[in-house]
């Protein structure tokens, strides 16, 4: 592209996010800052966790469910693990008050959500990466969700795009790219895969487009921090709470 044009479009399309920026020690110490996320929500009685079970077991639900003694507690997993199951059965032994429901199924699926009981606030934790139509999804969970959506994933980094608010389709790349794109990050090495497969990592959001999309649907940033250092030299890691907008 001719680079006055480039230059054109890139003064022209300043919005992009500017947000705090910090360094930490690894990946453990964004685990607590995610952990901390919905501890730090006010007024808070209920919560629900979208595919939080894997590798944490449950770990930022409830931790938040017994910190502010929530009401109710959900948690939507394809896969809920004993490890989750049985934390959560001692949390309701200690903390009988506290209802916690464990739904086992997929989220993609629409008419999930035409049962679910509304919770305050929604935790989506690493899942958008993985979700063909992530439009969609995000569309359905604020429709059950009262006052506050947090979000934090790997994100691409900004300065790959000239245009703001990008996003790209990760899973159809060539091999060497992906390898190029995955030094030092913890995006697996996964097969090749000629048809949408949710296993693996799909998208590369940048963390403007995820803000913008919020926007779109409602809902504005109210808390934003980027992590530099925990998922290599392409990506950032935003930790992201969303709050509905007043009409």
């Amino acid at each position: 592209m001719n680079q006055l044009i480039t230059d054109k479009i890139v003064s022209a399309g300043l919005k992009r996010s500017n947000l705090p920026r910090i360094h930490v020690a690894g990946y453990g110490d964004v685990i607590k800052l995610k952990e901390e996320i919905p501890v730090s929500l006010p007024d808070l009685s209920s919560l629900r966790d979208f595919g939080g079970c894997y590798i944490v077991h449950g770990r930022y639900l409830l931790h938040a469910a017994r910190l502010k003694s929530l009401a109710f507690a959900s948690m939507i997993d394809l896969n809920p693990l004993p490890e989750f199951l049985a934390a959560a059965d001692a949390l309701r032994a200690d903390q009988p008050r506290t209802r916690i429901e464990t739904i086992q199924g997929d989220f993609r699926n629409p008419s999930m959500f035409m049962s679910l009981k509304p919770t305050d606030a929604a935790l989506l934790y690493e899942v958008l990466l993985h979700q063909e139509n992530y439009m969609e999804v995000l569309r359905n969970v604020v429709s059950c969700t009262h006052r506050f959506v947090c979000i934090a994933q790997p994100c691409i980094r900004e300065e790959l795009f000239v245009l703001p608010s990008a996003a790209v389709l990760l899973q159809f790349y060539d091999e060497a790219l992906k390898e190029l794109l995955r030094d030092g990050s913890f995006w697996p090495k996964e097969s090749r895969t000629e048809q949408f497969n949710p296993a693996f990592w799909m998208w590369g959001h940048t963390t403007s487009h995820l803000i913008d999309i919020m926007h779109g649907l409602g809902w504005g940033l109210v808390e934003g921090t980027v992590v530099d250092n925990v998922c290599g030299r392409w990506w950032e890691y935003p930790l992201l709470v969303f709050a509905r907008q007043q009409n």
